[in-house]
């Protein structure tokens, strides 16, 4: 690997929001000499201020999810198969703020977000369920339902978002596991709950503003199979004391996952997947705008792209500008045109950990952990990616 490190851009006041793009970084993926085809693999671990004591276990975390749809993939099976087994991987783990480790509502309850979205165009969304230890089965199997093989009789219209005890009782129909609700409930998340409620209360009873500066978690994976096919995901628990019922942006068609492949309307494959504050991110589509900003033939820069988007689309956006909160934001994206292809990850949050794997690396890369403070209350700190060159 080498590495080419830019001038770091100057701040520049900004009365909009005061919170940075912190990071953008970009990897060009090629395929070894000798194999014509390609597959690849990206994760990331949410957005926030991730514990560097916590390091070793997100890397553990972020190796074992990689190897799980690589496997899928090296024995010629789909994106959708893969990113859905590495999904389920971090779901599993109890390290992160999806499936096991969720986070808990006001009530103590864990409710789950997913989605799930097809190259094809198909996606599925699950939206504040309990009780579904793998939430992005259910997406993945809603998604699989706008197969047009798969019509409805009377000419019913299939769903592509479900919520609630109609959701669990649809994926127990479908033979997806499901569980006690309390099982999902964690001792870790019952620790966390109860220090949020001491702050909660405290800050109520002198009229304060509650800033929860923690890691967000909303997990996510994109993949590129053989077939020139992408998929991607996206799996949360939601954000700390949230109301029973609230669903984020995880479910929400063009705000938690966007994929795209390549045909009639687009060149190239693209594949997307976001995390930050869910009810902001809804608003702008976020997804969506990503995905469009790497489509857009005008920006021949990924990297450039994101950063814009970043910048005009959620940082600065008149759909947002009543928020008081912090703008946290991140994505991961990815391109293919058949040969060549692009991966570019950014966030406006402390830390965002990101891991890549495919037959362009010879193992899992997982990116470095770092907690910095990088903006002060009146000023943006956009800072030029770091470009990295594997092949």
């Amino acid at each position: 690997m080498t590495s080419t490190k830019t001038e770091t851009g100057n701040e520049k006041p900004n009365e909009v929001t005061k919170t940075p793009i912190t990071s953008q970084r970009h990897i060009i993926i090629t395929p070894p000499v000798g194999k014509r085809k390609t597959h690849f693999i990206g994760i990331h671990l949410g957005a926030g201020s991730h514990s560097l004591k916590m390091h070793d276990s997100y890397k553990t975390l972020c190796k074992s999810a990689c190897e799980a749809g690589l496997r899928i993939l090296k024995k010629g099976g789909s994106a959708e198969e893969a990113a859905s087994a590495a999904t389920t991987v971090l779901e599993n783990s109890g390290l992160v703020n999806a499936g096991k480790g969720s986070n808990l509502t006001l009530d103590k309850t864990v409710e789950c977000d997913a989605g799930f979205m097809s190259g094809n165009g198909h996606f599925g969304g699950v939206g504040a369920v309990g009780g579904v230890p793998n939430p992005i089965l259910v997406a993945y199997r809603i998604s699989e339902l706008q197969n047009c093989s798969n019509e409805l009789s009377c000419g019913r219209v299939p769903p592509t978002l479900l919520v609630g005890i109609g959701a669990k009782n649809w994926a127990e129909s479908q033979l997806i596991p499901t569980c006690e609700e309390s099982n999902l409930v964690s001792t870790k998340a019952l620790k966390r709950h109860g220090k949020y409620m001491k702050k909660l209360k405290s800050a109520e009873k002198q009229d304060q503003l509650l800033l929860c500066n923690t890691v967000s978690d909303t997990v996510g994976v994109i993949v590129l199979d053989h077939s020139n096919k992408v998929a991607a995901t996206v799996s949360s628990g939601g954000n700390w004391l949230k109301f029973p019922g609230r669903v984020g942006h995880s479910p929400q068609f063009g705000a938690g996952c966007w994929a795209m492949n390549r045909g009639p309307l687009s060149e190239t494959s693209i594949a997307v997947s976001t995390t930050g504050v869910g009810e902001m991110l809804s608003k702008v589509q976020w997804a969506a705008e990503c995905g469009r900003s790497l489509q857009n033939e005008k920006n021949t820069n990924p990297v450039e792209a994101i950063s814009c988007a970043m910048k005009e689309k959620f940082l600065e956006s008149d759909l947002l500008c009543h928020h008081k909160e912090p703008k946290i934001v991140g994505m991961i994206g990815l391109t293919w045109d058949g040969h060549r292809g692009e991966f570019v990850w950014g966030h406006s949050s402390q830390s965002l950990i990101v891991a890549v794997a495919g037959t362009a690396f010879k193992k899992v890369k997982v990116s470095k952990l770092f907690s910095k403070i990088l903006f002060s209350l009146s000023s943006i700190k956009l800072t030029i990616p770091i470009i990295h060159h594997l092949r």
